[in-house]
């Protein structure tokens, strides 16, 4: 191992270079040096000098994480802990597109309660970083959509579960008094979206909703709880995935907006590398998204998810109002 890449990865831990060279036990101007090479190398800044210490920059923060994760690797193959429990050391997980880290919830508490040696690395974001991630090597497995990762072929793929969304408002909104509401009468009203829109197949019901709308209005919010924050106290509508339909914190504040079609599906996989043999730990985690999503377990988690949005809710009606 590139004894820069622990010298850099340092400094950016400690935001000093004095620090760094204190950490890993060489002078600060060995530090200085190794950071300066790897920046001629790399061709462009890795760290920020300021009055304050240093900051990585956005590419060097990219550097930084990727060299972190190649030391701690190999750290774990050098310590030989993999050949005595296999379950053990690091597993990196992505989730991508953000908006789906709800369906990791349940399937993590029983993980880690049967393997409780794992360390977990998870991380999120667009569906481009995913394949990017995946592609590099800086997560043993992806989560996401389908059609995200099933059109290449160095990627396998196990299958988890469909998704199945609809539009939803709040309970007593204008449009669940309409029969049949049609795009011009839903085209009236805001939609909160995700950062990304998780499936292409909800463009079109989009153009068909929007397509001669004057004046279109999105919100965007990546986190689920706070979409219902805002969906609950104003007209504006949003997805919801079947799933969470079913639960009595959902029945009790929203309902599914009938009539327009609009209801669209999309294919949940796990993916990894087909060159590399997945970590025993990547294997359990897709048995146990498997048989959560197959047994329905999914329902009573995401009535415990969506419980901090209750209490906030709960809270707000208790903040007294200044006239």
């Amino acid at each position: 191992m590139d004894a820069r890449l622990k010298q850099a990865v340092a400094v950016g831990r400690f935001g000093s270079f004095s620090k760094a060279a204190e950490a890993v036990n060489v002078t600060q101007s060995a530090v200085t040096k190794s950071v300066a090479e790897l920046e001629r190398r790399l061709g462009f800044p890795i760290f920020i000098r300021t009055s304050r210490g240093v900051v990585p920059t956005s590419e060097g923060r990219a550097f930084l994480e990727r060299a972190s994760r190649l030391i701690a690797d190999t750290d774990e193959l050098l310590s030989g802990a993999l050949r005595t429990d296999p379950f053990s050391g690091s597993l990196r997980i992505g989730i991508f597109p953000t908006t789906f880290e709800w369906m990791l919830a349940k399937p993590l508490e029983v993980l880690v309660q049967r393997h409780p040696r794992l360390l977990l690395d998870i991380t999120s974001g667009t569906k481009e970083r995913g394949v990017q991630l995946l592609d590099q090597g800086d997560v043993d497995v992806a989560i996401g959509l389908e059609s995200a990762f099933g059109d290449k072929a160095r990627f396998k793929l196990e299958y988890i579960a469909t998704i199945s969304a609809s539009i939803f408002v709040r309970r007593g909104h204008p449009l669940l008094e309409l029969e049949a509401p049609v795009a011009s009468d839903i085209a009236r009203y805001d939609m909160v979206l995700p950062g990304q829109l998780w499936d292409l197949s909800l463009y079109p019901i989009l153009s068909q909703i929007y397509g001669q709308a004057e004046a279109v209005r999105f919100h965007r919010i990546e986190n689920f709880s706070l979409q219902c924050k805002v969906i609950e106290n104003t007209d504006a509508m949003g997805f919801v995935d079947q799933a969470i339909t079913r639960t009595d914190y959902f029945q009790s504040r929203f309902a599914v907006l009938q009539g327009l079609e609009t209801a669209t599906t999309a294919g949940i996989v796990c993916a990894v590398r087909e060159q590399w043999t997945p970590k025993a730990g990547v294997g359990a985690l897709v048995d146990i998204l498997q048989r959560v999503h197959a047994e329905g377990m999914l329902n009573s988690d995401i009535q415990n998810r969506l419980f901090g949005h209750e209490c906030a809710a709960l809270a707000a009606e208790a903040v007294p109002h200044r006239g």
